[in-house]
């Protein structure tokens, strides 16, 4: 029994100089993020699921881009933005009949670009100086761009852009693994731009 006490007594006194110890996210603490996310976010995905049925369909997703910055204003709680970028396009062919019941054929491209900025507000629950287990709220907007062209000269109406600006949230969970004092990994999951980001942090 008393062995047991002193195993007991030994095993929370490390604990509590680990907690003592630099945390993987504290009062005052810096950190950037530079990520990725997947699926493609579905403002890209729903506008061009219209063209599948075309001849040649081509669609190429080229990801989000995730850049990420948060200041510790407790141990517990961090303020934030986010900036993420997603872009992807899709390529189609048509016949056209001419004179001489000839076919030509016509290529139309287009292309889509969405950037979000976020304002987040992030609970953490470090333990010890490796993880970080956080999750957060974040309010912001979305920028979409979309571009269309087509080489038949005489169908004008394909050629044009479209702009549009929509207030939007996004809530996620997410842990942190610090390898060094000032680089780490995270990993985020939940209702975003995409479903899954992730990718390297520096803090300081």
């Amino acid at each position: 029994m008393k062995k047991l006490k002193k195993l007991l007594l030994v095993c929370t006194t490390l604990l509590a100089s680990n907690l003592a110890m630099a945390q993987a996210f504290d009062d005052g603490k810096n950190l950037i993020s530079l990520g990725f996310g997947f699926p493609a976010t579905s403002r890209i995905t729903e506008s061009f699921s219209n063209y599948q049925s075309q001849q040649d369909y081509n669609y190429k997703d080229y990801g989000t881009v995730v850049l990420k910055y948060e200041h510790g204003l407790m141990k517990y709680f961090g303020v934030g933005l986010n900036l993420e970028y997603s872009a992807a396009n899709v390529t189609y062919q048509y016949n056209q009949s001419r004179l001489f019941n000839t076919d030509t054929t016509y290529n139309v491209t287009i292309k889509s670009a969405v950037i979000g900025g976020y304002l987040r507000l992030n609970g953490h629950y470090p333990i010890g100086d490796k993880f970080d287990i956080f999750a957060g709220v974040g309010l912001g907007y979305l920028y979409t761009l979309n571009s269309s062209k087509d080489t038949n000269p005489n169908n004008t109406a394909t050629n044009s852009d479209t702009k549009s600006l929509v207030f939007d949230a996004q809530f996620t969970l997410g842990l942190r693994y610090m390898i060094k004092d000032h680089f780490g990994l995270f990993a985020e999951l939940g209702w975003a731009s995409t479903t899954v980001q992730m990718g390297i942090t520096f803090g300081f």
